[in-house]
């Protein structure tokens, strides 16, 4: 289940998690390509953000383990990044302290931490904003640092939770397009959740579809096309329409 040759650098093997009798995820198991973009999809309530919670640890699975490289994933060894689907800037720091902030806490030396915060501070187009608090910025720009703070730790895994779910259209696809250009830049693996099956044809290299509740893989999508994508392109319209079916039928 990796797309093309890529080394396998995330494996989720025989994910469990259950809530007391209730059974949210059932005996998830598939592989990340190193550097793959990889969308999960699935209907209203199917537990995709519980998923998500399990990966990176925040909630320990009921059974199964999650590897990278090899080994147990370990949040005190592995630097597993999260974007949540709500800015979460700290509010009385600058911009570029939120980008930071993470590298502080991982303990990159000053010299390193530096010349990292202004090489992704220029990727993402924060540099004139960098001494402005989150307050001072437009939405566009808090979203960006939200996402720039993420990279910055050079993550063995990025977890983003429907991060432009709650943004208008033309923004949305603005991000979207600015989110490529950084993880085909830094090469960055990548697994993000969202239920706009548009959202995840248009990003993803591959789509892995979850079922209802107990959620289990009902379909892997290998999505071949280049980006920067075009929607009316008779291909995506295509893969688009067979995902929603896939969804809309149980």
């Amino acid at each position: 289940m990796i797309n093309g040759d890529k080394k396998a650098k995330v494996v989720v093997s025989n994910l469990t998690r259950k809530f007391g009798d209730l059974l949210v995820l059932d005996d998830v198991s598939f592989t990340v390509g190193e550097g793959e973009f990889l969308s999960i999809v699935g209907p209203t309530g199917c537990g995709k953000t519980t998923f998500l919670n399990c990966l990176s640890r925040l909630l320990p699975p009921t059974k199964g383990n999650i590897f990278i490289d090899g080994e147990p994933a370990d949040p005190k060894k592995h630097n597993i990044s999260f974007v949540f689907q709500e800015p979460t800037p700290m509010p009385w720091r600058t911009v570029e302290e939120n980008v930071s902030f993470g590298m502080e806490i991982k303990g990159f030396p000053k010299d390193k931490m530096r010349e990292r915060l202004n090489y992704i501070m220029a990727l993402v187009g924060l540099s004139a904003t960098a001494h402005l608090y989150p307050n001072q910025i437009s939405a566009s720009m808090m979203q960006r640092l939200t996402v720039a703070r993420a990279f910055a730790v050079d993550p063995d895994l990025l977890l983003m939770d429907e991060p432009y779910g709650q943004l208008d259209v033309k923004l949305r696809y603005y991000l979207e397009d600015e989110l490529i250009k950084l993880w085909q830049t830094l090469k960055s693996t990548v697994i993000f959740i969202t239920h706009n099956i548009e959202e995840a044809v248009y990003l993803a290299e591959r789509i892995l579809v979850l079922s209802n509740k107990p959620a289990k893989i009902k379909a892997e999508i290998k999505v071949n096309l280049p980006h920067p994508r075009k929607l009316i392109d008779p291909q995506f319209v295509e893969i688009r329409k067979y995902v929603t079916e896939l969804i809309r039928w149980w």
